[in-house]
This record gives C-alpha cells, sequence and structure tokens, in this order.
C-alpha cells in the first residue's frame, strides 16, 4: 500500500506529541531535487526557516543572544559518530555561526559546556527510554555544571518533521511497503505508533519481528526509519530498504533549516 496522497501535510498527533508551535500544510516543501540522496550542494529550501516561522514563541522569550546548540544522537558502538551526523553538525554551525555540539549517547564522555546559553535538542525518532530518561538526565547534568540550558522535544515529536519524512519517501513507497522501526517497549510508544501509521498511511514494525513478517508477507518492501547508519538499516540494506533519512537531500537540508531557525 501506497504512502497516501501527500501524507502527513497536515499531521499534528496532538494527543501523544508536544511542541510549541503548529504547522500549516503548506509549511515544508520539497525542492525539484529533494528526493535524491546525498550531494555536494547545500542550498536552503523553502521550508519552515523562510516560508513560516517555526520557532514562535520560541522566538517570543527574552534568549539574548543567538544560543549554542548541543545536538543529543545515539552514536555507534564505542562513541563512533556516522558520518552523515557529523556533516549535519558542521553544516549547522557553518549556518548559524554559533556552537554546534554532539552529545553521543554511546560515548564515554560529553563536551564541555558552552560558555553561552545553549539549546538541548534530543535528536532522537522515538519515545524510548533514550527520550524519556537519559536526555532529562543530560539536562540535569548539564545545569549542575552551571550551564544555561533549555530542552526541546525530541525529534520524533516533531509534526514538521513527520511531514519531511513522508514528502521523502514518497518515490521509495510500493505496494507491500512497511514502515520499520527501533524496538519500543511502553504503552506510551504504543499510542504514539499507532497514531503515525494512522497519520503516514503505511504499516509500522518493530525491526525485530521483521523476520518474520518477511516470511508471512514476501512481498514486503520494509522503509527503515532510522536518522543515521546502524546495524538495522545494514541489516535491511539487502532487502531493498531506504538509506538512513540523513542520506535523503530533502530531510538533511529539511532538518538543517529548522535547526538553523532556531533564536
Amino acid at each position: 500500500m501506497p504512502l497516501t496522497e501527500n501524507p502527513c501535510r497536515a499531521i499534528a498527533l496532538d494527543s501523544v506529541l508536544a511542541l510549541e508551535s503548529t504547522f500549516r500544510d503548506s509549511a515544508i516543501k520539497g525542492s525539484t531535487a529533494g528526493h535524491g540522496t546525498r550531494g555536494n550542494d547545500e542550498q536552503p529550501m523553502t521550508t519552515a526557516s523562510s516560508a513560516i516561522d517555526p520557532w514562535p514563541l520560541l522566538r517570543n522569550r527574552d534568549l539574548g543572544c543567538q544560543r549554542a546548540i548541543r545536538l543529543v544522537v545515539h552514536g555507534r558502538s564505542g562513541g563512533v559518530v556516522p558520518e552523515s551526523l557529523l556533516e549535519l553538525q558542521q553544516a549547522l554551525q557553518q549556518r548559524r555561526q554559533a556552537p554546534v555540539q554532539l552529545e553521543v549517547l554511546t560515548a564515554d564522555s560529553p563536551p564541555v559546556c558552552p560558555d553561552q546559553a545553549s539549546w538541548l535538542v534530543p535528536l532522537l525518532l522515538w519515545p524510548g527510554s533514550h527520550a524519556r530518561a537519559d536526555v532529562p538526565e543530560i539536562k540535569s547534568r548539564m545545569q549542575r555544571e552551571g550551564a544555561d540550558v533549555e530542552l526541546l522535544p525530541f525529534l520524533g515529536s516533531w509534526p514538521c518533521w513527520w511531514v519531511l519524512v513522508a514528502e521523502a519517501l514518497q518515490p521509495f513507497a510500493a505496494e507491500g511497503s512497511v514502515l520499520v522501526h527501533h524496538p519500543l517497549s511502553s504503552e506510551e510508544a504504543d499510542r504514539f505508533l499507532l497514531e503515525l501509521s494512522d497519520r503516514m498511511g503505511l504499516p509500522l514494525l518493530s525491526f525485530d519481528h521483521w523476520s518474520d513478517y518477511r516470511k508471512r508477507h514476501p512481498e514486503a518492501h520494509p522503509l527503515m526509519l532510522a536518522l543515521a547508519p546502524n546495524r538495522m538499516t545494514e541489516a535491511l540494506s539487502e532487502a531493498g530498504s531506504i538509506p538512513p533519512l540523513l542520506d535523503l537531500a530533502l530531510i538533511r537540508q529539511g532538518l538543517i533549516d529548522l535547526l538553523a531557525a532556531l533564536p
């Protein structure tokens, strides 16, 4: 079953998700090259950062000078950071002309807190233990170290994020497509996934159920929802899954635009 026509254009997930801004149907539009994979030219799209302010309530507050950003990412074993996340960090720092740090959940030690006030932005797609427990602890630790830090909701709770994802997945969707996600185990996560599946117009399947599902549905086509390369994207690559999301130009540039628009 293909993605519905212009899916998630008005996605809100209001009953599960929290975000301080509302996006209209036309808030984010793809460019002609938006559905391709990685390229050398990074041109700002007509996204939320330019067509409509994605952070109106944040901008209305007295925040002083532009803040630094600390991106919380999962990373790979031993704290290894995928190249796509390093490139995102560098591009965002260049755009904002302010420090952008990576806090890697698999690393042994965090970066030193910046001198200026900062946003703590969890680049996590799911309401799992990292988003619910690890991220608040990171904020508390930074505050104990004397940092002036504001925590934003995790990336997967941003309605605009799923607009980007749905738009970018349109060329890949086909009969038998199924969205594959990181395994989760909580009632909150179940509600999140049910609502997201309804809005995306495709079934969602936990990665640990994929093998059994494929045996029952040999025509199934996996669309792995992972920000950067990991063991799941590698395992599904042979089954014809899509690249990691940050390898898709529309998503990569749209996320840079959204983060660059933060005050």
